[in-house]
């Protein structure tokens, strides 16, 4: 049996891959939402302007959690939409224009409690006679951030995806790979592909907490199946594929069950390497013939944009 660290050492073990870096807007371009309470605030950014409402919940007397950051967003100074969500304790809405075509996209980000969960962003964007409205849908840990990472004036979205998460190990013991997404059209692209340093930057904290893990006897599965997504994506499946079974534990059955659609347990696989291929075949990193897919498309296509 592996035993847990100290929530302390456990953090330590693998936090650099919840790190996110701080958030890079200029301040007249951002409302902060948090412990008071103000209405119509309003920043601006060429055509794109918004008015921002917001109460903070009072937690004592709160009977039911309705939505308590409002906002209407106008294109040359004509109202084009109203919108509203629920966040607790802290709320931010910007203006970026994050791809680069001369008008500013509304970033709101909504938090909803909890340990580490969940943060959600939602875009909404000038489409040339409208706002179309795309999220990222839930995001653990600190969600991501909006960064222009090669510099050339398009903001891309750093964050990790989601579906490694408790996968194959508790919270603290997942390492989840890279997913960077730009904005374009009003819809997130996966471009993971193109920021190679990024990623193998990340596949060395992998590999350095995989071997930590080991010597401090701790949960390993989990940064393990975030390691060899991540070596897929560097075109270098096999390497990763063959550490993987050289460390893997195969003392702990996290991640061998077997559910149906309903979510009902029908079975498990017969051991962690089993698992975890089924597990990539189904996110994409495999095909389905277990080749690797190294241009696997995970941006949030679930949430495309719609008009709101």
């Amino acid at each position: 049996m592996r035993l847990r660290l100290s929530p302390i050492v456990a953090v330590g073990l693998v936090g650099s891959m919840l790190a996110i870096a701080p958030r890079v807007i200029a301040a007249d371009t951002e409302i902060v939402a948090n412990s008071e309470a103000f209405e119509n605030r309003e920043i601006s950014e060429g055509a794109v302007s918004v008015s921002v409402s917001y109460t903070p919940y009072d937690f004592e007397t709160v009977e039911e959690f309705t939505d308590n950051l409002s906002y209407q967003i106008s294109y040359d100074g004509v109202p084009y939409l109203t919108d509203s969500q629920s966040t607790f304790y802290n709320g931010v809405v910007s203006l970026n224009d994050l791809d680069n075509d001369g008008n500013a996209e509304v970033i709101v980000e909504t938090y909803s409690g909890g340990a580490h969960c969940c943060t959600t962003f939602l875009i909404y964007s000038w489409q040339g006679s409208d706002f179309a409205k795309t999220e990222t849908g839930f995001l653990d840990g600190g969600g991501g951030v909006f960064e222009d990472i090669d510099g050339d004036g398009r903001a891309e979205f750093s964050t990790f995806d989601q579906s490694f998460l408790y996968a194959f190990s508790s919270y603290a013991g997942s390492f989840p790979p890279s997913l960077i997404l730009s904005f374009q059209d009003g819809q997130f692209q996966d471009v993971t592909l193109n920021y190679t340093d990024q990623l193998r930057s990340t596949a060395w904290r992998m590999y350095e907490n995989i071997l930590q893990a080991e010597q401090q006897d701790y949960e390993i599965n989990g940064v393990l199946a975030g390691y060899v997504a991540q070596k897929i994506r560097l075109g270098e499946y096999e390497e990763g594929w063959a550490f993987m079974l050289a460390h893997y534990d195969a003392t702990t059955d996290w991640g061998l069950d077997i559910y149906d659609d309903q979510g009902n347990p029908v079975g498990q696989y017969p051991d962690y390497p089993t698992a975890l291929a089924s597990f990539l075949q189904e996110l994409g990193y495999l095909d389905a013939d277990g080749q690797p897919n190294p241009e696997v498309d995970r941006a949030p296509h679930a949430v495309d944009a719609v008009e709101p």
